[in-house]
């Protein structure tokens, strides 16, 4: 029983967060989904670099190269 309840709060979390993505999808991209994707992408791939220069890819012991 809580197994169930638990599968349909989570369902409605993602239909939640799927309707929000199409809203944004039709209302500032026209409903352009590739335009959309490649606008993920590039903020994920800003969000993820860290500049050689500062020092916290050596505190932690990674190495970010492009």
């Amino acid at each position: 029983m809580l197994n169930k309840s638990l599968k349909e709060e989570q369902a409605s979390r993602v239909d939640e967060r799927l309707s929000k993505v199409v809203q944004i999808i039709v209302e500032e991209y026209d409903g352009d989904v590739k335009a959309f994707v490649e606008s993920m992408r590039y903020r994920i791939d800003v969000n993820t670099e860290v500049p050689a220069t500062s020092g916290h890819a050596k505190a932690r012991g990674r190495r970010f190269e492009r």
